[in-house]
C-alpha cells in the first residue's frame, strides 16, 4: 500500500508548500514591521539624518523664505537663512537626532505591539540649550552676518531717533548723519557683539537652572572715553558756539548793561556793539580750545571721580582784547563827534585852552587841528576811559554749577539728564531675573515651567500619552483608549505565541516523510525534498518572479502616486520612494535568504542521505 500512502502525501505536500510560504511571509512581516531594528536600519540605510540637514532643511528654508515679507520689517533677517541649517545642526547634530529617534522607536513600537506595558522617552535638553547658545554666538561672529545686522540696527536707531533729535536741547542739536557717526563711534560693532556674547553666557545658566538668577549688565563706563571725544567734537561745532555765546555769554553781559550805554564825552555804545566786541575777542578757536577741558569736567562728574560740577570759563584775560575792540569803536565815534564840532573863535579857543573839559566835549574845535591833536589837547585816553566800563560789563569768569548745567541741558519737559546719565554710568544698564519677573507678572510662571523642563529634560510616558489622548478625544476617549489597550494585548499575545504556528508545517513535513518513505532514510529524503521544493518555490516567487513581474508594477504605482512635485516635496518624494524600495527589497530579500538557506539545508540532507545509505549497506 506504499503507493496509496504516497498519493496521500502529495496533497499534504501541496498544503505544506502553501502554509510554508504563508508562514515565511507572516514571520518576515513580524521580523520587519514588528521589529524596531528594522526601522532603525532603514533610516540609517537611507542616510535620513544627513538628508534632513543637508538637503531637506535648506530647501524648506528657501521655499518658506524665512522672515517672510521683510519690506516693512525693522531688520531684514533673511541673510540668516543660509546659516540656519548649520545652527540647527550644531544645536541638534545628526548623531543626537539619530539617538533620540532610535530611542523613540525602541520604546514606542514594543509598547504599541503589546510587548511591553509602558514606555519612557527621556530626551535631555540642557546640553542642547547650551549648544544652541554657542551656535547663535558662532553664527553672529561670521563675517557676513553681524556687520550687516549692525548696519541695519544703526539705520533703524537713527530713523527712530529722528523725532527725538528735534526735541534735543539746542546745545546738542544733531542731524541724522551726526547721530549715525556718534552711534558707530560710541557703540562699535565689535563691542556690541561682545555684549551680546556676555548676555547669552549670563542668561543660559539661568534657563538651564545652573543658576537661580541672572544679571545682564551693559557697562557704559567702558565707552565713556569714546563718548567724551564725540561730545567734545559736537560742542566744537560753530553752531554750538553760536548758541552758547548767545545763551550764556550774551545773557551774562546783558545783565550788566542797559539797552543803550552812555559813556563820557557823549559816546554811546549799544548792547549789540558790546556783544560784537566780546564775540570778536572770544572767537571760535578760543572757544574750541576750552571745550575739551569743559567736557572733561562733566564726564569726571558722570564717572564719579568728582561729586560736583563747577565749570569755570575765565574771561579776565580777554578783557584787554574786548577793551581794544570797544576802544577802536569808541574812538571812531568820538572822531565823528569831534569832526562835527564847529571851528572855535579866538575867544572860544582861549577859554578852551584855559579850562579844558574832562567829561564832555567842547563846543568847538581849534582851526587846523587834527583829531589826534584835539585828544592830546583835551587829555583824552579812550582805553583808560573804557576800562571801568569793560570791568563792569564783562565778568572775570563764567561759572556753571550743577543747577546751571542741568538747566542748560534740559529741554522742555525733560527729566534731569545729568542725574539719569550719572546713574547709568555708575551702575550700568542692567536687566536681571527680578526685572523679568516684574515685567511678566503672572506670565512668569511659564518661564519657570520652561526652566524646569530644560533642566529635567523632556519626558514622555504611556501615562502622558493616555492623558493627552483622553483630553483631546472627547467623550469617547476612554472607550477608544480601552479598545487600543485591548488591541495591544491581543497583538502581544499573538506575537508571543506565533512561533507555535510552525508546529503545523513541521508535523505536516513529518507526516509526508512518514507516508512517502519506507525506511528512515527514504522518509528523510521525502521530507527534505518537499522542503526543498517549497524553498525553491518561495525563492522563485520572491526572487526572479517578483523582480520581473511585481517590482516594476510596484515602482510604477509608487511613482504615479507621487505625481509631479517640486522643491521640498520632490526631495521628500524621492527619499520616500528610495526608503519604500529599500524596505521592499529588505523584506523580500529576507524571505529569499530564508528560502535559500532552507533549500541548501534540504539539498545537503538529501545528498548526505543518498551517500550514507549505499555506504551503510555496503559496510553491512
Amino acid at each position: 500500500m506504499l503507493w496509496l500512502r504516497r498519493i496521500i502525501a502529495i496533497p499534504l505536500a501541496l498544503v505544506f508548500i502553501i502554509l510554508f510560504i504563508f508562514l515565511l511571509v507572516v514571520f518576515r512581516v513580524n521580523a520587519t514591521a514588528g521589529n524596531p531594528d528594522f526601522y532603525i536600519d532603514q533610516l540609517q540605510q537611507a542616510d535620513i539624518y544627513n538628508f534632513i540637514y543637508h538637503d531637506a532643511l535648506p530647501t524648506a528654508l528657501e521655499e518658506t523664505q524665512i522672515g517672510g515679507d521683510t519690506s516693512e520689517a525693522p531688520i531684514d533677517v533673511t541673510q540668516l537663512t543660509p546659516h540656519i541649517p548649520g545652527m540647527i545642526e550644531q544645536t541638534l547634530p545628526p548623531e543626537w537626532l539619530q539617538t533620540q529617534v532610535e530611542q523613540i522607536i525602541n520604546q514606542v513600537l514594543p509598547y504599541a505591539l503589546g510587548d511591553t506595558q509602558g514606555f519612557n522617552i527621556d530626551i535631555p535638553l540642557k546640553d542642547r540649550v547650551e549648544a544652541a547658545s554657542q551656535a547663535v554666538k558662532d553664527t553672529l561672529h561670521k563675517e557676513d552676518v553681524f556687520p550687516n545686522l549692525y548696519d541695519q540696527a544703526i539705520d533703524l536707531a537713527v530713523a527712530e531717533s529722528a523725532p527725538s533729535l528735534e526735541e534735543l536741547p539746542p546745545l546738542f542739536s544733531l542731524s541724522g548723519d551726526d547721530m549715525e557717526s556718534i552711534l558707530r563711534k560710541v557703540l562699535p560693532g565689535e563691542w556690541i557683539l561682545m555684549q551680546i556674547d556676555t548676555a547669552i553666557d549670563e542668561a543660559v545658566p539661568y534657563f538651564t537652572k545652573d543658576k537661580e538668577y541672572f544679571r545682564v549688565q551693559l557697562d557704559i563706563s567702558e565707552r565713556m572715553d569714546a563718548l567724551e571725544t564725540v561730545v567734545a567734537d559736537i560742542l566744537k561745532k560753530p553752531e554750538t558756539y553760536d548758541y552758547l555765546f548767545e545763551d550764556l555769554v550774551a545773557s551774562s553781559i546783558q545783565q550788566n548793561t542797559q539797552e543803550v550805554t552812555q559813556l563820557p564825552l557823549g559816546i554811546t555804545i549799544t548792547d549789540d556793539e558790546i556783544l560784537g566786541a566780546a564775540r570778536e575777542a572770544l572767537p571760535l578757536d578760543w572757544y574750541q580750545a576750552r571745550v575739551t577741558d569743559i567736557v572733561g569736567q562733566i564726564f569726571s562728574y558722570l564717572k564719579g571721580t568728582q561729586e560736583t560740577i563747577d565749570i569755570v570759563i575765565p574771561l579776565a584775560d580777554r578783557k584787554p582784547a574786548i577793551a581794544k575792540v570797544l576802544g577802536d569803536l569808541a574812538d571812531q565815534k568820538l572822531e565823528s563827534l569831534v569832526e562835527s564840532l564847529p571851528m572855535c573863535t579866538s575867544v572860544q579857543l582861549s577859554d578852551l585852552l584855559s579850562a579844558p573839559l574832562v567829561d564832555s566835549l567842547p563846543q568847538c574845535r581849534p582851526v587846523d587841528t587834527s583829531y589826534s591833536e584835539v585828544k592830546e589837547l583835551l587829555g583824552i585816553d579812550i582805553s583808560i576811559l573804557l576800562a571801568p566800563f569793560v570791568d563792569m560789563w564783562i565778568p572775570d569768569q563764567l561759572v556753571f554749577g550743577d543747577a546751571e548745567l542741568r538747566q542748560l541741558l534740559a529741554g522742555e519737559g525733560s527729566e534731569d539728564i545729568l542725574a539719569q546719565a550719572r546713574e547709568w554710568v555708575q551702575n550700568g544698564l542692567t536687566y536681571t531675573d527680578e526685572d523679568l519677573r516684574t515685567q511678566l507678572g503672572a506670565d512668569y510662571k511659564n518661564i519657570e515651567d520652561t526652566r524646569q523642563w530644560i533642566a529635567s529634560g523632556f519626558t514622555f510616558t504611556e501615562r502622558d500619552l493616555r492623558h493627552w489622548t483622553v483630553e483631546a478625544g472627547g467623550e469617547d476617549a476612554d472607550e477608544q483608549w480601552q479598545s487600543f489597550d485591548e488591541a495591544r494585548s491581543q497583538i502581544g499575545t499573538v506575537r508571543h505565541w506565533v512561533w507555535v504556528a510552525w508546529l503545523i508545517p513541521v508535523l505536516l513535513l513529518a507526516g509526508i516523510g512518514a507516508l512517502g518513505g519506507q525506511r528512515w532514510n527514504s522518509k528523510l529524503v521525502w521530507a527534505a525534498s518537499v522542503l526543498a521544493m517549497a524553498s525553491a518555490i518561495a525563492y522563485a516567487a520572491f526572487g526572479p518572479l517578483f523582480s520581473a513581474l511585481a517590482k516594476p508594477k510596484i515602482n510604477d504605482a509608487i511613482m504615479s502616486g507621487v505625481g509631479q512635485t517640486e522643491g521640498l516635496q520632490a526631495l521628500a518624494a524621492e527619499k520616500g520612494i528610495t526608503m519604500v524600495q529599500n524596505a521592499i527589497d529588505s523584506f523580500v530579500g529576507g524571505i529569499n535568504i530564508q528560502a535559500i538557506s532552507l533549500l541548501v539545508v534540504s539539498v545537503v540532507v538529501i545528498v548526505l542521505v543518498s551517500v550514507w545509505h549505499p555506504w551503510s549497506r555496503s559496510s553491512e
